[in-house]
């Protein structure tokens, strides 16, 4: 999927509204251990040591795999076992979403606070998709749930109102995207800031789309032969609509206009939905 001229234009708009900020640059880690991944051969032993010699992320990566949300049979006990019970390009993508915490680690605030909530709430709700339409491996549905709002953090370091905005957002949700708020307000949105974000770290390219695009509401959902851009989307689209359920609030307007077409793609009845927030409401993100 390709950048539309109008969404281009956003993008490049956003790009220079934001230049002077700071942009987290991609950790050097990521840069070491997604070199060694992408090698013909790559090491197992040596993407596990990486991850290793940082203690702290060694150590939430650990908890996270044997959290209740993956549901493995057996605990993991160190990290080379990870990467061999789930596979690299798995771990690769937990570890990517668990840098974010440490990209964003000084940003303080009431709207960080309910972001890294609503990141986590976010992820899990994409797992528990992922795994009920089988449409993407879990630990990338993670990463994405957890990445896809990562522009709101970008837009309140240049935008001290932002919290304000969003606010204002949030209160017309259900009748229109509350990026189009953002643009009336910012002339950017918290999605074409996260795709910036997203490319910066060289994250896959139908994931950054996948971000720009996780507020449309614009039915992708009905061609033969979807592309993964597009399955990412369906499994945000569906996570989304489960975290507003389960804080109360009314469908969003994206949900409103391609909601059916989202559940139809990825084979999720209404019981399916009902299920899937019952077991949401079950976790508890820390």
């Amino acid at each position: 999927m390709e950048l539309d001229t109008q969404r281009a234009l956003d993008v490049a708009q956003t790009e220079e509204i934001l230049r002077g900020v700071l942009i987290p640059p991609r950790p050097a880690l990521l840069v070491e251990v997604l070199e060694e991944q992408n090698r013909p051969e790559p090491n197992l032993e040596r993407i596990a040591r990486l991850v290793s010699e940082d203690v702290a992320l060694a150590a939430s990566t650990l908890k996270l795999v044997n959290s209740p949300l993956f549901g493995l049979s057996r605990p993991v006990v160190d990290i080379g076992h990870a990467v061999r019970l789930l596979g690299m390009r798995n771990i690769v993508s937990l570890v990517t979403a668990l840098l974010l915490h440490q990209a964003f680690r000084g940003s303080k605030g009431t709207l960080m606070e309910w972001f890294w909530r609503r990141a986590e709430w976010m992820a899990h709700a994409a797992t528990l998709v992922a795994r009920a339409s089988r449409a993407l491996a879990q630990e990338e549905a993670y990463t994405l749930g957890l990445f896809c709002d990562c522009g709101m953090p970008l837009l309140l370091r240049r935008f001290p109102e932002y919290a304000g905005v969003y606010e204002a957002a949030e209160r017309e949700a259900d009748a229109r995207p509350l990026i189009e708020v953002e643009r009336e307000r910012l002339r950017t949105d918290h999605a074409a800031a996260g795709f910036l974000l997203a490319r910066a770290w060289k994250l896959p390219a139908e994931f950054c789309q996948a971000i720009l695009r996780h507020h449309d509401p614009i039915d992708y959902y009905q061609a033969e032969a979807a592309d993964v851009t597009v399955k990412y989307l369906a499994v945000l689209m569906a996570a989304q609509h489960l975290v507003r359920q389960m804080q109360h609030q009314p469908p969003a307007a994206e949900w409103l206009a391609v909601g059916t077409s989202v559940q139809h793609f990825l084979g999720l009845s209404e019981e399916a939905l009902v299920w899937l927030l019952q077991e949401l409401k079950k976790l508890r993100p820390a």
